[in-house]
């Protein structure tokens, strides 16, 4: 897992990433591992706001984020090269705070 491109000022935000290996999905950890970070960003880092990005064919990934409140928010062309190739990514954010307070993610 990881938080990159912590973004203080007017945006305090930040990128989310991560990965599992194949024997290890599908059994709820990925989803606990987010939640945590998300909790993290939003006390220990005082993050306003989290984005993160998946591959148009990438539905568990997406199911994570969904279930950590992420919504998405648009689809962005040709985003980020991977295996040699610019793929197209959905995009998502959660907004972790309002007026001071952290959200808790929308179920």
């Amino acid at each position: 897992m990881n938080l990159s491109n912590i973004v203080r000022g007017a945006f305090h935000s930040a990128d989310l990433g991560y990965w599992i290996d194949s024997a290890l999905a599908g059994h709820g950890l990925m989803t606990r591992a987010v939640a945590a970070v998300v909790e993290h960003a939003a006390s220990a880092l005082e993050l306003h706001r989290l984005q993160a990005s998946t591959l148009l064919h990438n539905a568990a990934s997406q199911r994570v984020l969904a279930a950590n409140g992420f919504e998405r928010i648009g689809m962005a062309p040709a985003y980020l090269r991977i295996a040699g190739e610019w793929q197209d990514h959905y995009l998502f954010q959660r907004i972790l705070t309002r007026d001071g307070l952290v959200r808790p993610a929308a179920v």
